[in-house]
């Protein structure tokens, strides 16, 4: 399977993991959401086996996309740890706000993760733009 093909086939179950989420959680059905997970831990494997190609797959015109100091940035902010983290907690949050017809008392949990995982978002740019600084 070439690259192009391989790019393609991400995007759509990218695709297709977004509208489950986004569905469960409007409908507040947790059996979407479930799904929105199946497909994501499916992905995982291909993007594994495929870790040292994913930047030639989404990089334009054979530009550089990342050089060392990118690289040096990336680690200094923690960017896989934060992010599994934050995927983490906005999982959680999806099921517990997909929940709230039958959990009614668990809503402003689910509320309250989704809320933390903007506040790690916003960290992790925070975190992002000082090592920029720091390092150019």
């Amino acid at each position: 399977m070439n690259l192009k093909n391989l790019k393609n086939i991400l995007i759509i179950a990218s695709a297709i993991q977004t509208v489950l989420w986004v569905a469960g959680l409007v409908l507040a059905n947790v059996t979407l959401v479930v799904l929105a997970l199946i497909t994501a831990i499916a992905i995982l494997p291909v993007v594994y086996i495929h870790r040292n190609d994913i930047t030639e797959m989404f990089q334009n015109n054979d530009e550089i996309v990342e050089d060392e100091r990118t690289q040096l940035i990336n680690e200094k902010s923690s960017t896989i740890a934060l992010g599994a983290f934050i995927g983490t907690i906005i999982y959680v949050g999806l099921i517990i706000v997909s929940l709230r017809n039958v959990y009614p008392q668990f809503l402003v949990t689910g509320y309250v993760l989704l809320i933390t995982a903007l506040f790690g978002v916003t960290l992790s740019i925070i975190s992002r733009t000082y090592y920029k600084m720091r390092y150019l």
